[in-house]
């Protein structure tokens, strides 16, 4: 794909406007079946009560608009306006925690690509390949702006949201149409809206965070192909808000070389945001050859980095609360050996009384080599778990990191396991099938029907 060298967002709106499936590698489309397959089962445990405690208001906002019915609400069959069809589901993507994490983006990219790529396809007529276009669209924008803002110590703006109106406008402005001048508008009017700033509001930013996301960049789209502008230049100031820019990580093989494809995303498996994955990881690993019983565990300390307390400890945000007690209840199941459920950590308390008790003993402190990590990246995630026996001795567990989903053949077995879990306690295992038939089957679909009929309600 011949990409001219102008400003960044005009390469950027290049590259959205002309990305079709026939251009992306075979291994990158498979990529991405798995994770629109991933995001699914997310947004379709979403319903759980203890989980989703906004998910009803965004839905009783969707009802009151009176939108003409273009798009479906995903786990519903309600219709509306594509933007509000967004609200709704990446509201539910994220509130339930069964979303994906992507390192680059440094966000929860599948939650807001997936549902304004969904709408928006459903809306325009498109078919299953154009889906699949779009979703590697917005993601693979997220990923290169994300990849161009590089940690400083002195920001901090917790650095999750910013990139998700882009996705959302290049998924959007794909599915569209748009010519390249346009999709650069659209970028353009989307960097101006302010997601990543919004998301901070107090008790709210779940709430807010990823449903804003969804949709703001359906209406960038729509603004831009109604003749509003704005300014091309614009992407450096929008960057150096969160960190340093570094513009050759935007542009290095935009068109040829998808990094979607190479970093792939981490599935979400417990009841928090990725960065404590590692630690998970590391007692489940050392769980397996442990020769002590955990009734000797007296005190548990997590060595983690300023960032990782700052998002996991106890703060005013109700949400960081209930990730917190999240993160503890995790921590006491992996190392008891239990298998995580998806509703494992939606349990208070957990009826197990030994996961309660180690769950009580888990403290947060700092980690030494860690001090000036302030911003979420792959080094905060480095941490050590200790834990002190009864006799005294103390053992030290180093984090291991937790694999990111990069290989259809390698990876496909635990997404769809990962999947079955989530989706068949809730909806039935004919059902789950049914939808993981139907992703798979996108690329072939000749429009959305048969998806757009799984992912509707079993009683419906």
């Amino acid at each position: 794909m011949a990409l001219q060298a102008t400003t960044e967002l005009e390469r950027l709106g290049t590259f959205t406007s002309e990305l079709r499936l026939s251009s992306i590698p075979q291994d990158v489309v498979r990529l991405a079946k798995l994770a629109i397959l991933n995001i699914i089962s997310g947004i379709l445990v979403s319903d759980h009560p203890r989980l989703n405690p906004g998910r009803a208001a965004l839905l009783r906002y969707a009802q009151s608009q009176g939108a003409a019915p273009r798009s479906t609400i995903v786990g519903t069959a309600q219709r509306t306006s594509p933007e509000l069809a967004a609200l709704v589901t990446s509201g539910s993507a994220m509130m339930a925690h069964g979303d994906d994490w992507s390192w680059p983006a440094r966000t929860h990219l599948s939650a807001v690509v997936f549902p304004a790529a969904l709408a928006m396809a459903e809306a325009q007529g498109r078919e299953g390949a154009d889906l699949i276009a779009a979703f590697i669209a917005g993601s693979e924008v997220a990923i290169r702006v994300g990849a161009a803002i590089k940690p400083v110590t002195d920001r901090k703006i917790p650095f999750t949201s910013p990139v998700h109106g882009l996705a959302t406008a290049a998924s959007a402005a794909n599915l569209m149409r748009m010519d390249p001048a346009r999709a650069a508008l659209a970028l353009s009017i989307a960097s101006d809206m302010g997601t990543g700033l919004l998301a901070q509001a107090p008790r709210q930013h779940v709430v807010l965070r990823t449903p804003l996301g969804g949709s703001l960049g359906l209406y960038a789209a729509g603004l831009a192909a109604e003749g509003i502008e704005g300014r091309l230049d614009v992407l450096s100031a929008f960057c150096e808000i969160y960190g340093r820019y570094d513009p050759s990580a935007l542009l290095d093989g935009l068109g040829d070389r998808f990094i979607f494809g190479e970093c792939g995303f981490l599935p979400k498996v417990f009841h928090f945001s990725t960065g404590i994955y590692p630690t998970i990881h590391g007692l489940q690993v050392h769980r397996r050859t442990a020769t002590y019983p955990t009734a000797d565990i007296v005190g548990i300390e997590c060595l983690s980095s300023p960032a990782l307390r700052q998002v996991y400890g106890a703060a005013p945000d109700l949400s960081r609360e209930m990730t917190h007690f999240s993160l503890k209840l995790a921590i006491a199941l992996a190392l008891t050996g239990s298998g995580f459920l998806y509703e494992d950590v939606a349990t208070l308390p957990h009826p197990a009384p030994e996961v309660r008790r180690l769950s009580a003993l888990v403290e947060l402190t700092a980690h030494p080599d860690l001090h000036e990590q302030v911003n979420l990246s792959a080094a905060a995630e480095r941490t050590v778990s200790r834990l002190r026996l009864r006799d005294g001795s103390l053992i030290s567990i180093d984090s291991v990191p937790y694999p990111a989903v990069t290989h259809y053949e390698r990876d496909e077995g635990r997404v769809k396991a990962l999947f079955m879990r989530r989706l068949g306690l809730r909806w039935g295992d004919s059902r789950a099938q049914a939808i993981i038939e139907a992703v798979e089957a996108l690329d072939q679909a000749m429009g959305l029907e048969k998806l757009v009929h799984a992912l509707s309600p079993p009683t419906v």
